[in-house]
């Protein structure tokens, strides 16, 4: 082989590898980049940062317990880019002899995993966290502020797609236009941090106990031995679409499965 026919085909493979889609590793990521851990999860990157916490008075559906506050996400954390399966539950399932979760008939494989209480998504990230000790990953739910955070994706309207409830068609399974059941994850778009299904669906578990008052609790990722309210986020199948707002909050016992409420994973930095 000549010089010439060597560098060309060195220079060939170093364009494939600029052209190769982003697959981060978790050395140095950026906000925006992607990874597939071992089990099949796929997340995105979530850069630490500053945004206003809660929504101004005023806004469509606003609730008094989402004053405005400013908040500060000091490390950054890799996402689940969609809400957790029943594909991925069944697998945990199965290796744990844990009970299935109900499906309510409408399908299982890529739809929200449901029927999940909030202790059933922490032994789910438990599990994984056990399975992945070698390389010292720690699943677990994503706080309340570092949800609204993720979900706002940078804006401050509303929704991620701006401030008209009416516009969700692109973007979010509601009461008007689910038919009141749960659909596949990944169906409408993402909002601009490249995130899924962060409003409709499903409500999502987060790590906090809900305050009606802000202390800090949104902030911080609770234990598992307190029955304590645990604040949800997202909205639902069975929503009005202004009841699916990035800041909106509600609330649920811990000990509940419901066939609106899943999870999302978060995977520390």
């Amino acid at each position: 082989m000549n010089f010439h026919k060597s560098g060309l085909i060195g220079l060939i493979f170093t364009l494939a590898l600029l052209a190769a889609p982003v697959n981060a590793a978790a050395d140095d990521p950026k906000l925006g980049d992607t990874m597939t851990d071992e089990f099949g999860h796929e997340f995105v990157y979530i850069a630490p940062g500053k945004f206003v916490m809660g929504t101004p008075e005023g806004e469509i559906g606003r609730y008094p317990d989402e004053v405005q506050h400013e908040v500060e996400i000091k490390k950054g954390f890799w996402l689940g880019k969609y809400e957790v399966t029943f594909d991925q539950y069944d697998h945990f399932s199965k290796k744990t002899g844990n009970s299935k979760a109900r499906d309510e008939h409408w399908g299982r494989g890529n739809r929200p995993a449901i029927h999940v209480k909030w202790q059933d998504a922490q032994m789910y990230a438990d599990w994984l966290t056990k399975q992945s000790r070698d390389k010292g990953y720690k699943y677990r739910l994503p706080t309340e502020a570092e949800w609204e955070y993720a979900a706002r994706a940078g804006t401050t309207t509303a929704f991620s797609w701006g401030d008209n409830p009416d516009d969700f068609s692109d973007y979010a399974w509601n009461s008007t236009n689910a038919d009141l059941k749960t659909y596949p994850v990944g169906q409408k778009k993402p909002n601009p941090w490249g995130l899924y299904d962060m409003h409709g669906n499903v409500w999502e578990w987060t790590g906090s106990y809900y305050k009606q008052e802000w202390d800090g609790s949104e902030l911080k990722y609770s234990d598992t031995k307190s029955n304590e309210d645990r604040s949800v986020r997202g909205g639902a199948w069975y929503r009005f679409p202004k009841d699916l707002r990035s800041g909106d909050r509600r609330v649920f016992h811990p000990r509940y499965r419901l066939p609106y409420i899943g999870f999302r994973l978060l995977r520390e930095q």
